[in-house]
Parts: structure tokens; sequence; C-alpha cells
């Protein structure tokens, strides 16, 4: 029993660079102007847009990453009634990508249906009728209900960052370039997201910050269940 439970722990440093990186989101969000500065440069005032408002490239990535979370999701489904000859910690993260395909995307609108944060295009500042406000301050009463926060329009790539649950336990160097890259992938439709002016930068980070704490317990609960199988 002991052994088992010793397999169950809490994966080293995974809650401790989760807390860490909610800790710097909330310190850019409200005591640094990132993302008015990142938003100032994505708006031509002359024009008085956004640089990519009239881009459709963010439909099409969407598009792709609906086709690729189906694809995953029916071989999770297929590995169920006929299982594939893998290891069972192939199993589990084939388990946890899938569900992370279905969670993530509603999961994050869900939080954002919650909040009060208005989007760039909302703004004063950018042509629209809300104030400002940071991450931490109050709106004034007369501001209509927004929900900019966080980002939902590129959620539907954050799912990927349970990729690299493939390549553990044998090859966590793979895991963490295969993890770096989806981040980077994220981070590029959210980039998408902002020349739209509909989020902000830290909108952004928000929504991927979710995304990495529902998979962390999606594999800690799998871990779990399989330490005690």
């Amino acid at each position: 029993m002991l052994a088992k439970l010793k397999l169950i722990k809490t994966p080293k440093g995974i809650d401790s660079i989760l807390m860490l990186s909610a800790m710097l989101i909330v310190w850019i969000g409200n005591y640094s102007n990132l993302d008015l500065m990142i938003a100032d440069s994505m708006f031509d005032g002359q024009r008085g847009q956004f640089a990519g408002a009239d881009s459709a490239l963010v439909g099409s990535f969407q598009f792709g990453m609906t086709l690729l979370g189906a694809a995953v999701i029916g071989l999770a489904i297929w590995d169920t009634l006929r299982p594939l000859a893998w290891l069972a910690s192939r199993r589990s993260a084939l388990r946890v990508v899938a569900l992370s395909a279905i969670l993530v995307p509603p999961s994050i609108y869900l939080l954002s249906t919650f909040s009060d944060v208005p989007c760039p295009t909302d703004l004063l500042r950018y042509g629209g009728l809300e104030p400002y406000a940071r991450l931490l301050e109050t709106l004034p009463a007369s501001a209509s209900a927004m929900a900019c926060l966080p980002a939902t329009q590129a959620n539907i790539a954050w799912w990927t960052l349970a990729l690299p649950l493939f390549c553990l336990p044998a090859r966590p160097r793979m895991a963490l370039l295969l993890a770096g890259i989806m981040l980077l992938c994220g981070l590029a439709a959210g980039w998408q997201q902002q020349l739209q002016g509909t989020q902000f930068f830290t909108h952004t980070l928000w929504s991927a910050w979710i995304a990495a704490f529902l998979i962390y317990l999606l594999h800690h609960l799998f871990r779990a269940e399989d330490a005690l199988a």
C-alpha cells in the first residue's frame, strides 16, 4: 500500500510552476502596462481599428484544431471499445488528451461568463465606450457587463498542451520540447486574437493557465487510478 501511495504523489515542481505562473500573470495584469503596450502597437489610430480586424486566419485555425480534437476523441473511443496494443501509460495519456479536448474549451468559456472584463475593442482608448481597469480594479457601476477574461476565441488550441503526456515517462526532454511547441502554437492563436482587438495578452495567458491546470488535474487523476489498479 505504501508503494502505491508513493506512485500517486504530486509530480515534483509542477504545482510550484502553476502557482508561480499564476502570480506572474496577476502581476503583469495588475502592476504593468504590458497589455496596453501590446494593444497600442496593434491599433491603427488613423483607421480606428486593429491591424487584424479583417483576418480570417483564426476561423481556419479553429477548424483545424476542432478536427484534430475530434480525431483524438475518436481514437480514445476506439481504444475503449477495442483496446490497442499500447502501454498503460500511453492509454492513460490518450484518455487525458481526449478529455482535455472535450473539457478545456467549454471550461474556459464557462469561466469567462462570470467575468466583467471588457475586450480592447470595448474600451474608450480604442473607440469603444468602456473605461480601462486593471485585473484587480473594480469597474465603474455604469460599465456594461463583458466576458473577455479568460480568452475564449482561441481556447480551442489549449487542449494540445496535453499532447506531451504521450512522451512520459520515457522521454521527459521530448515532452518538455513538445510542451514548448504547443505553448507557442496557442500563444500564436491568441496573438491573432489580439491583432483583432478581441483579447488582451494576459487574457490569453489566463486561458493557457486554466487549460494547464485542468490537464494537470486529469493527469494526476489517471495516475492515481493506474497506481491503485
